[in-house]
């Protein structure tokens, strides 16, 4: 199947439930949320029910973000009172929040012990962990979920409003760290100029983002350079946050508030020059959080944060493990 047909089916499916589970990522960010929000703007205008989730949704950090309101932190009732879900920027099936509800479920399913399972369609943009979806829509070239979903918009000619056309647009810019990042293709700034035509409104995203800075923040940045070590040999920049730290420059407010913050600042660490990839990492609620960015074309993050349990895409990848932070003379290294 092509992928015009896969849009088109997932159309269809859409079309023809009648109660829809949207799922985006957990500890969600700017993509996840506008996913969410491209699909809810086109479900209500369908009058069908639904429910989006993502667990650990920062409140208050992404209120720009068209339908955000009518995204839950609360888990789902039964999986089963759903007779289509749809999983958006989720990158594997452990990032969803639901995993275990969700393979007792395909497996139900599987063994033939329900008489009317739910269809699952996933759109993503990362590189595919595992198949576990009825209909997988997944483009890794594809700057951001945001734009997959524009061309699911615009293959089954749908109406793109000035709510939709900015969710979009979010995505991308989220995505491609305002189209400075090597995944920025001609294919996105495409899609992005298309959006501005639909009504998506640039200096008003620019403000809540790029502008959205505060004395607070830049504490948080001067603490991760304070801590910031390199490795000439392998081109390595890494730095880290330890709980104590965190706690002493942000509220859980405050982290919410901020929640793509650590992003920026890695992205930013991969920006200097004579470095290869860089590396934070956090601690957070007994676990520790790796972000890893690289401009290389050569290098592929993914890879290395698979090896700790996680992935993303070659050139942005992530990974949470359990264990504490600790300074070695060299870098950091996780400690059990």
């Amino acid at each position: 199947m092509n992928r015009d047909e896969k849009l088109e089916l997932a159309y269809q499916k859409i079309k023809q439930a009648k109660n829809i589970l949207l799922i985006g990522h957990t500890g969600p960010d700017a993509d996840a949320i506008s996913s969410l929000g491209v699909l809810i703007e086109l479900i209500k205008s369908l009058s069908i029910s639904y429910y989006a989730y993502t667990e650990r949704k920062p409140y208050g950090a992404y209120t720009y973000v068209p339908n955000e309101e009518l995204i839950s932190g609360v888990s789902p009732d039964d999986l089963k009172d759903y007779d289509l879900i749809i999983i958006l920027d989720c990158g594997a099936i452990n990032r969803t929040g639901l995993e275990d509800r969700l393979r007792r479920l395909i497996k139900a399913r599987n063994e033939g012990a329900l008489l009317f399972p739910p269809y699952i369609i996933e759109f993503d943009h990362h590189n595919q962990s595992e198949s576990y979806a009825d209909l997988e829509i997944r483009y890794p070239d594809c700057a951001s979920t945001t734009e997959l979903l524009y061309y699911f918009f615009d293959n089954n000619n749908l109406e793109i409003n000035k709510n939709t056309a900015n969710c979009i647009l979010i995505g991308l810019l989220a995505d491609t760290g305002h189209f400075l990042h090597t995944n920025s293709s001609s294919e996105a700034m495409l899609v992005a100029s298309q959006m501005l035509l639909r009504g998506a409104s640039l200096p008003k995203i620019t403000a809540h983002t790029t502008q959205n800075k505060s004395i607070i923040t830049l504490k948080v940045w001067g603490r991760v350079l304070e801590n910031l070590k390199f490795n000439s040999e392998t081109g390595l920049a890494s730095s880290a946050l330890k709980t104590e730290e965190i706690n002493s420059l942000l509220t859980p407010e405050e982290r919410e508030k901020h929640a793509d913050l650590f992003s920026d600042i890695v992205s930013f660490l991969s920006s200097l020059s004579g470095v290869s990839v860089a590396l934070l990492l956090r601690e957070e609620d007994g676990h520790v959080k790796g972000s890893l960015r690289t401009n290389h074309d050569h290098m592929d993050v993914s890879i290395l944060a698979k090896n700790w349990g996680g992935g993303g895409h070659k050139k942005a990848a992530g990974f949470t493990v359990k264990g504490k932070i600790a300074a070695t003379e060299n870098g950091w290294k996780i400690i059990s």
